[in-house]
């Protein structure tokens, strides 16, 4: 039994726009960023990825718990010095990623993702209040400072591109 081409077209239509929603955070991996300050305000969703760009004085070490505490990179579960790492997060949970080379996590090259799924809420939120406050809350005397951190950015054109070479073929 053969399945029509429309709804093929339309499942892989479905499941490119799906993959349309991840993000991808570039991480500038260098020994000035503040990476817990990077970290604080994001939410990293299971399907997003994470670019580090960083020269060759630096590494990507992914590693367990224990180990990031103590900057630790002798049993990674991976390493990368390629000088542009991409990471998958694909599956909710903490990941931990450090700099391999010697005195660069202990002065703050490391970073802790939480990974979360799609329906599940950030870390730290909580429901928001079915009661309005009575009065505005005043606005705060000094603004946050602007961040120098890198903005994340959603990647779709090449899944665009993916998805116009799939529907071609279809239609072959």
């Amino acid at each position: 039994m053969t399945i029509p081409r429309a709804i093929v077209a339309v499942a892989v239509m479905a499941a490119i726009a799906g993959l349309a929603n991840a993000t991808n955070f570039d991480v500038s991996w260098d020994l000035s960023t503040n990476y817990t300050q990077w970290v604080s305000g994001k939410t990293f969703l299971a399907g997003d990825t994470l670019t580090f760009s960083y020269t060759s004085s630096h590494d990507v070490v992914e590693v367990r718990s224990s180990a990031y505490a103590t900057c630790n990179a002798t049993s990674p579960v991976s390493k990368s010095a390629t000088g542009n790492t991409l990471v998958a997060l694909g599956a909710p949970g903490k990941r931990y990623f450090i700099c391999g080379i010697a005195g660069h996590c202990t002065r703050g090259m490391k970073i802790e993702v939480d990974v979360v799924t799609a329906s599940s809420p950030p870390p730290g939120s909580s429901p928001s209040p079915s009661v309005s406050p009575a009065a505005p809350t005043p606005p705060a005397s000094h603004p946050p400072a602007p961040s120098t951190a890198p903005r994340s950015t959603t990647r779709t054109t090449a899944k665009v591109a993916l998805a116009v070479v799939l529907m071609m073929v279809l239609a072959l």
